[in-house]
Parts: C-alpha cells; structure tokens; sequence
C-alpha cells in the first residue's frame, strides 16, 4: 500500500515493502532538476524560453511523472515531439523553465541559433554578420550555464536530485551504481559534491583523453535512506 501527501513544494511517499517501512520525501523540483541534460552545459536562447528541456522518447514515462508531480505548481506545464527531431520529446513551461535556470549561472557563448523560416544554405550570412537588426533576425544569442554553488539547502533536494539523475542517467550492475554523463560542463561534479554530502561514497571517472562524446562517470555507493529513494523510483517509473 502507498499513501501520498501532497505539499506546496514537496510530496512524501510512504512505501510499505516486506513488513518495513520507508519515508520518502522528495522536493519535485529538485527531482527535475536532477533528470536534466547538461551535454557541454545547459544551453538557453530566447526562442526556447519555455522548454524546461528535451528527452527521448524511450524516457515518456519520465516526461509524464513529472508532469504528473510538477503540474499543480506549473499548470502551463505540457509536452510535445520535437519539431525537429520525431525521437525527442520537449518539456514546455515558461515558468518552470524559468525555475530551472534560476539554479545555473549563465554566460553567453558569443554564438546564435539560427531562427529563421528560411532554409540556412539560401542566406548569404556576409550580408548579415555585420548587420546587428538583420543577425537579430536570424539568430537567436545563445547562452551556456554552469550549475550554480550553494543551492542545496538541504538533504531532501540532495536527496531529490540524486533520485532524478539516477533515473535519468544511471545504472547498477549487480552492486555497483553509478551515474554516467557526456561532455558535462558541471553537473556531473555537482552530483559527485553531494553524492559525498549525503555521506556515500563516491568516485569521479574522468576521462582525460580528448574523445567526443567525453564521459564523466560517478561511481557510488549508496546510504540506505538514498538506496530507498532509488528503489521507489526504479519501480515508480519504467
């Protein structure tokens, strides 16, 4: 049997399993939070103002938890196919977008996204490279993000984020766990920092060699109150 509670910012899942019980408490916006892609850092322009960000398809039953868990707070909260690409799935909500941001520090890149309804091979970007209004037009500036420091308040977002990137980007073999990323600007360091805050014990794999994609792996061993967060959403959510 499973009871849930609902709070402004946190819900807690009272899981009932082999006579013993565990109390999960998860802040829904950390747990998000966690899932996010940080291949070569979180990347922003006006145009995607409102996407909170992009999944596989093969992850919808991520997407629709947490929309599930996130939609009372973000009632603009939905998701669609990709324009651009059918495999990919895009989380759209203005606010919440906003939300995630808040948690990077941002700097611009000093690149544009194309924007333009036009087919990028007919322009002719020596007419416009020098042409702030006509550039504007076309490109979008795009800004990269860094996770910021000292943003976890608590053992409950620590918690929470670890659960969410689990989730989205990790793996046990028998009684190993770790949580692998690609060309990670940070976030992959900001999961081992609290992974070691949580008291588990942990071990960055870097790969020093220039390689692309460059992975950088977390291997981990966890407490007992994080292995019940992983177990609950393991089976929450396949």
């Amino acid at each position: 049997m499973k009871r849930l509670i609902l709070l402004p910012f946190l819900f807690m899942i009272v899981v009932f399993s082999k006579g013993q019980t565990s109390n999960v408490k998860i802040d829904s916006e950390y747990f998000l939070f966690g899932t996010l892609d940080d291949y070569m850092g979180r990347e922003t322009y006006k145009h995607i103002a409102n996407r909170v960000d992009a999944y596989y398809k093969s992850n919808t039953s991520l997407v629709t938890y947490l929309c599930s868990i996130l939609k009372d707070r973000y009632p603009d909260l939905t998701y669609k196919t990709n324009s651009y690409n059918a495999d990919r799935l895009d989380l759209l909500s203005e606010s919440l977008a906003k939300k995630m941001n808040s948690l990077y520090d941002f700097k611009a890149t000093g690149l544009g996204h194309y924007i333009g309804k036009e087919d990028m091979r007919t322009i002719r970007l020596d007419t416009i490279i020098n042409n702030k209004r006509a550039f504007n037009t076309y490109f979008d500036s795009t800004f990269i993000g860094t996770v910021k420091k000292d943003i976890f308040k608590n053992n409950i977002q620590r918690l929470s984020f670890i659960a969410g990137a689990f989730q989205q980007f990790g793996e046990k073999k028998d009684s190993t766990y770790s949580i692998t990323m690609y060309n990670s600007n940070s976030k992959a360091q900001a999961i081992y920092e609290q992974l070691t805050e949580l008291k588990c014990t942990a071990e960055n794999k870097i790969n020093n060699t220039f390689s692309i994609p460059n992975p950088h792996r977390v291997i981990f061993t966890p407490t007992a109150e994080l292995k019940a967060y992983l177990e609950y959403f393991s089976q929450k959510i396949q």
